[in-house]
C-alpha cells in the first residue's frame, strides 16, 4: 500500500518540540514501512529539518506550517489557508490519514489520494458534518466514538476505534531493583494548565503531606501559552499555592529517553485532568503505566480503556465539592499500595503493552486492508 499522513501545519516531525500526536504518526509511520509499505509523513516545516528526507524507512515531505497560538478561531483561520495550499499538493497513494481540521474537506476534491481516514483524537465540535467524504474515522477511545455518533450519525458505519500507541521499547519498567528513597514521589507530567486540573492536584498534596511527610510532587510540563500551558500568571499561583510543601516544576522533557528515565524515577502517577471535553484518550498515564507506575486519574471515560480501578490503577472523582480530599486520599492509597505490594504496577505494565506500535499498526493496516478491499469488491 502507498501510505501518505498528514499531521497538520502545528507541531514538527519527527517531534523535536513534542507533542504525543507526532510521536505516534512517526511510530506508527516506522511500523507501515518496516512492512514494507510505501509511506510519506505530509508535515510543516521548521527550522534544522530539511524540506524532504527519509527516516527508517518512511519519506518525509516538509511544506508550510505555522506556530499554533491560544486563539481558537484565528488557528482555525490559519488552518483553513494552511489545507487550501497543501491539498493540490498531496502525492497520489491508497491511503491519506489525515490530523487535521480542514483538511479532510479538502482531500476529498483529490480522489487520487486514496481514502481518506480521519484520525478522531478530539471531541468534535458540531463539524462533522464537513466530512461527509470521509472514508473512516478512527476513533482513539470509545468515549470519542461516542462522541461522534451522537453528533453524526452518518459515520457510524465508518467508524472504528483504533487507540493511540506509545513505544513500550522505550517506556518500560526499571530493569534493575529500585533504590529505596525516603521520599515517595508523586508525578505529573502533561500541560501545566488550569484544565489539567493542576492547581487541584497541589491542592491534594497540600492535604497528603500532612498525612504522608515523605512525599514530593513532581510537575513537568510547559507554562508557555504558545506551547499549550497556562501563562506564567497561572504558573506564578501555583508557584503561591506550594509555599512550604516538597514540590519542584520542571521544564518539559522533549527527549524520549530522557522522559521515560522521569517516569521510572518516580513512584505514583497523577493526571488530574478536568477537561470533561478536551482527553480523548491519556498517553501520558499509559507512558507511566509501561514505565511501571501505578496512575491515580480523574474520572474522565476516556482513561476507562486502558484502567481498571483496583487493578491498573485509580480513579477519584474530579466532580465532587471535595474532589481534593477524594484524591489525597486515593493518592494515599496508592503510594500504601506501591510499597506493599508491586502486583499493580506490574499489571500496570502488561496492560501497557497492549498498546505497542506493533499492535496498533496492525488494527490500522487491517481496517486499510477492508477499504481497499471494499472498493475492489464494489
Amino acid at each position: 500500500m502507498i501510505i501518505n499522513i498528514a499531521t497538520g501545519p502545528w507541531l514538527p516531525v519527527p517531534a523535536v518540540q513534542g507533542g504525543a500526536i507526532p510521536r505516534l504518526w512517526q511510530g506508527l509511520a516506522e511500523e507501515f514501512a518496516a512492512r514494507g509499505h510505501d509511506v510519506r509523513i505530509l508535515c510543516r516545516s521548521y527550522p534544522g529539518q530539511p524540506q524532504t528526507e527519509v527516516i527508517n524507512g518512511v519519506q518525509y515531505i516538509r511544506c508550510g506550517g505555522m506556530p499554533q497560538s491560544t486563539n481558537i478561531i484565528l488557528d482555525l483561520l490559519k488552518d483553513f489557508f494552511y489545507a487550501l495550499l497543501t491539498f493540490p499538493t498531496l502525492p497520489p497513494g491508497d491511503i491519506l490519514v489525515i490530523n487535521d481540521f480542514w483538511l479532510p474537506i479538502f482531500a476529498a476534491l483529490r480522489p487520487t489520494t486514496g481514502k481518506v481516514v480521519i484520525n478522531a483524537n478530539r471531541y468534535p465540535k458540531g463539524q462533522y458534518w464537513l466530512y461527509a467524504k470521509t472514508t473512516f474515522f478512527a476513533a482513539a477511545s470509545r468515549a470519542i466514538q461516542e462522541a461522534i455518533a451522537k453528533e453524526y450519525p452518518a459515520a457510524i458505519h465508518r467508524m472504528g476505534i483504533i487507540p493511540n500507541p506509545i513505544d513500550t521499547c522505550i517506556f518500560s519498567p526499571n530493569t534493575q531493583p529500585k533504590l529505596e528513597n525516603k521520599e515517595k514521589v508523586i508525578l505529573y507530567v502533561g500541560r501545566i494548565h488550569p484544565e489539567k486540573g493542576v492547581h487541584l492536584l497541589l491542592d491534594a498534596f497540600s492535604i497528603l503531606s500532612q498525612q504522608i511527610s515523605t512525599v514530593k510532587l513532581r510537575i513537568i510540563g510547559p507554562i508557555k501559552e504558545n506551547q499549550g500551558g497556562g501563562g506564567e500568571l497561572y504558573l506564578r499561583n501555583l508557584h503561591s499555592n506550594s509555599k512550604g510543601l516538597n514540590v519542584e516544576f520542571l521544564t518539559p522533557i522533549f527527549d524520549v529517553y530522557k522522559l521515560a528515565e522521569a517516569y521510572r524515577e518516580a513512584d505514583v502517577f497523577c493526571y488530574p485532568s478536568l477537561a470533561e471535553k478536551g482527553e480523548s484518550f491519556g498517553v501520558a498515564p499509559l507512558e507511566a503505566m509501561a514505565s511501571g507506575l501505578v496512575p491515580v486519574v480523574s474520572d474522565l471515560a476516556c482513561f476507562g480503556d486502558f484502567i481498571q480501578e483496583g487493578q491498573t490503577g485509580y480513579f477519584f472523582n474530579h466532580r465532587r465539592v471535595d474532589a481534593a480530599k477524594n484524591l489525597s486520599e486515593k493518592l494515599a492509597l496508592a503510594i500504601i499500595n506501591c510499597e506493599a505490594d508491586s502486583t499493580m504496577s506490574i499489571q500496570a505494565a502488561q496492560k501497557a503493552k497492549e498498546f505497542s506500535y506493533k499492535q496498533v499498526s496492525e488494527l490500522y493496516l487491517a481496517d486499510f486492508q477492508q477499504l481497499l478491499a471494499t472498493e475492489s469488491i464494489g
